[in-house]
C-alpha cells in the first residue's frame, strides 16, 4: 500500500490557504490579535478527514485513517508556524513576559499538530463508517 503524499499536502494546503489569507488581511487591516484565535482554527481540520475519504485512492480503511491523520498534522504543523512568525506582531512584551509567551506560541505548536489530526482521523473514520453503512 502506497501512502498519497500528494493528496496528504493538497489537503491540508486547501484548508490553511484560505486561513493564511484571511488573517494576512485582519493583519494588515491593524489587528494581529487574529492569531490568537488558532485553537478555534483547528477545526479546520475536520474536512480534512472527509477529503482525504473522497479522494484517495489507496484500498484499505486503515491507510486512508493515516492519510487522513498525516494531512490534520501538517495542518495542525502549518497553523503553529503561523502562529510563530505573527507572535512578534501581538505587541512589545516585557522581559518577564517573553518566557512564557515563548511557552505559549510552543505549546500551540505541539498540541494543534496532534489535535488536528485527531479531529482529521475521526472525520475519515465517521465517513468511513458512513460509507459502509447499507442504506435504509
Amino acid at each position: 500500500m502506497r501512502t498519497s503524499i500528494r493528496l496528504i499536502i493538497e489537503s491540508a494546503l486547501r484548508l490553511f490557504t484560505p486561513w493564511l489569507l484571511v488573517v494576512i488581511a485582519v493583519i494588515w487591516a491593524g489587528y494581529p490579535g487574529v492569531a490568537c484565535i488558532t485553537p478555534l482554527a483547528w477545526l479546520l481540520a475536520l474536512p480534512v478527514g472527509v477529503r482525504i475519504e473522497a479522494h484517495s485512492t489507496s484500498p484499505g480503511a486503515g491507510q486512508r485513517l493515516r492519510e487522513a491523520a498525516l494531512a490534520g498534522a501538517l495542518l495542525g504543523l502549518l497553523q503553529g508556524i503561523l502562529f510563530l512568525l505573527i507572535m512578534p506582531r501581538l505587541g512589545p512584551l516585557q522581559a518577564d513576559e517573553r518566557a512564557s509567551a515563548g511557552m505559549i506560541a510552543l505549546a500551540l505548536l505541539i498540541i494543534g499538530i496532534p489535535i488536528a489530526a485527531g479531529l482529521s482521523t475521526l472525520t475519515n473514520w465517521l465517513a468511513q463508517r458512513r460509507i459502509s453503512q447499507p442504506a435504509g
